[in-house]
Order: C-alpha cells, then sequence, then structure tokens
C-alpha cells in the first residue's frame, strides 16, 4: 500500500515529490482511536476502563515494539487521527444538536485550522533545518562561535545539539516532539508555541462546547456555561460518543496547556528545555518516573 499524501511522505521529502510506503506502525492509529472511542461510549464503566488503560497499553506497545523503529510515525499519526476525528465529531454529531451558535462554532474551526497550519508550519521548519544542515559540511562559522559536533562530525553553533532522530545538528534544540515528529528549536519554536496556544484553545473550548451541549448546563457567568449533570448521555451511542471525545479533548487540552506554560516558564529563564535537562542530569543520577513519562508521552531529550 503506498500513498502519496504529504503527512505519509519522508518528512524533509515531500518537498521533492517523494513517495514513501506507509509502515504498519503508522496505520494502526488510524484504526485504534476511532474504535477505542466507540467502546469508550458504550458505558460510563467502558469510558473509565478506557482512558486509564490507553496509556500504559500504549507504554508497553513503546517499549517493546514501537523503540526498535528509528523514527516512528505512530505518535504521528495518532496526533492527525485525533484532531480529525474528533473535529468530525463535532462538526457532524454536536452541531446539528442546534445547541451552539455559529459564531462560537467559528470560533473554534479557527482555533483548530490554527493549530494544524502552525503544526505544519513547525515541521517544515524542522526539515528546512535539516535539509541546510545536509549542506553545511566543512562550512566554517564565526570565529568563537562554532564547534565540531562530536557525533555528526559537522561545524555548529555552540548552542546546537544533536538529535540522534532527526540526525542533524539543531540550534537552540528544546526537544524531539513526538507527535509532530520533528524537532523544536531556534528556527521553529514560535510556531510551535502558536500551535500549543491555538490547539490548547481550540480541545478546551470544543470539549466544553460539547459538553454543555450533551449534558445539562448550568450558567456560570454571564453566556459562560459549564455542565452540571451527564447521567444519561449513555442512553444515545451518538450522544455518548460526543460525550467520550469532549473528555478526550479536554486532557489532551489540559495536557498542551501544561506544555504551554512550561515554555513560557523556559522563555522566562532563558534556557531551553534541553539545556535543564542536562543540568538535572548533572545534579541528579535518575530521572525519576515523571520526566520518562515525559519522553515517551511527548519528547526525546
Amino acid at each position: 500500500m503506498r500513498f502519496c499524501g504529504r503527512f505519509l511522505c519522508n518528512p524533509c521529502t515531500w518537498q521533492e515529490g517523494g513517495v514513501r510506503q506507509l509502515s504498519f506502525d503508522a496505520l494502526i492509529p488510524i484504526f485504534t482511536v476511532p474504535i477505542l472511542m466507540v467502546v469508550a461510549s458504550q458505558s460510563f464503566t467502558c469510558t473509565v476502563i478506557i482512558f486509564l488503560l490507553s496509556p500504559p497499553l500504549i507504554y508497553y506497545f513503546y517499549r517493546n515494539f514501537l523503540r526498535f523503529i528509528i523514527r516512528t510515525k505512530f505518535f504521528l499519526m495518532w496526533t492527525v487521527t485525533s484532531v480529525l476525528t474528533l473535529l468530525l465529531v463535532f462538526e457532524f454529531s454536536v452541531v446539528p444538536l442546534l445547541e451552539i451558535l455559529p459564531e462560537e462554532n467559528l470560533v473554534f474551526v479557527i482555533c483548530v485550522v490554527g493549530g494544524l497550519v502552525c503544526g505544519y508550519k513547525t515541521k517544515q521548519k524542522a526539515c528546512q533545518v535539516t535539509q541546510e544542515n545536509s549542506l553545511l559540511q566543512g562550512v566554517e562559522l564565526g570565529e568563537g562561535d562554532s564547534e565540531i559536533c562530536n557525533i555528526c562530525k559537522k561545524c555548529t553553533s555552540q548552542k546546537a545539539f544533536h538529535c540522534r532522530l532527526c540526525q542533524t545538528c539543531i540550534n537552540e534544540r528544546e526537544y524531539h516532539c513526538k507527535w509532530l515528529d520533528c524537532c523544536v528549536g531556534a528556527s521553529n519554536l514560535r510556531w510551535y508555541l502558536t500551535c500549543l496556544l491555538f490547539s490548547a484553545v481550540a480541545f478546551i473550548y470544543g470539549s466544553n462546547l460539547t459538553m454543555t451541549s450533551v449534558c445539562h448546563p448550568f450558567i456560570l457567568i454571564g453566556t459562560i456555561l459549564l455542565p452540571d449533570d451527564c447521567s444519561d448521555v449513555y442512553h444515545q451511542l451518538d450522544i455518548a460518543i460526543c460525550f467520550v471525545s469532549s473528555i478526550y479533548s479536554l486532557l489532551i487540552g489540559l495536557v498542551i496547556t501544561f506544555y504551554l506554560i512550561y515554555h513560557f516558564w523556559l522563555l522566562y529563564l532563558g534556557k531551553t528545555a534541553n539545556e535543564r535537562h542536562l543540568l538535572n542530569n548533572e545534579n541528579e543520577n535518575n530521572e525519576g518516573v515523571l520526566r520518562n513519562a515525559t519522553k515517551l508521552f511527548c519528547c526525546k531529550l
């Protein structure tokens, strides 16, 4: 099976028209995400079980299979599938309930499109850096501003760090984001932060609109609604799917918000995530459960 879509081509050769075979690990999320949502929509118990068991199952699958793939597309395709699935559920199941104003839907769509565009630009900028670095072998930088990378043996900036997944040095590198399958650094940090901002608003706002449409809402302040009673959402499968999608969207939005705040904190400190990681390694012999979970579910430092 071969595809020519930009998302499924080699991330740094799609501009050249390169076509790549879609691997098995990239196909899994396309079927897994919708199936899990349908199963979770059967009852409240199923919802709890799916949301509790999914992270450890992904961890098990990653530790036993995905970590042997140098650059897996599993997490990127999970991102794409999740966004498209949640968007389709919202537009074709939530909006027809006629509980959402047109301007509210417009704001939501703008945030979704903004997140997708900024995410695409983040990945595109990372690919441009990889392509440019492949042409810089042997090129000398300004005196006192460069050094030789011990891994790729190329002349790089003193603030650059080599990414083994991208196989190049990234200036002011933060980390390799698995969900976008690219490195975040000086060239695309602004696009990445904008992507996080749009995405956080889209996921949390979409979750609120969905919950207040399928549950009995109450007025918090002015026209701001919050869900109150959701006890009858499992009586209809389509309503239950909407409710489960809102929970999934809320959880993703909260995680993205955490990383957005984390990056603003790093900007305030004037450091990168990679620099803090190296500093912590100097002060600690082990990394801890939280940092290992961060490596799995977001980034590779």
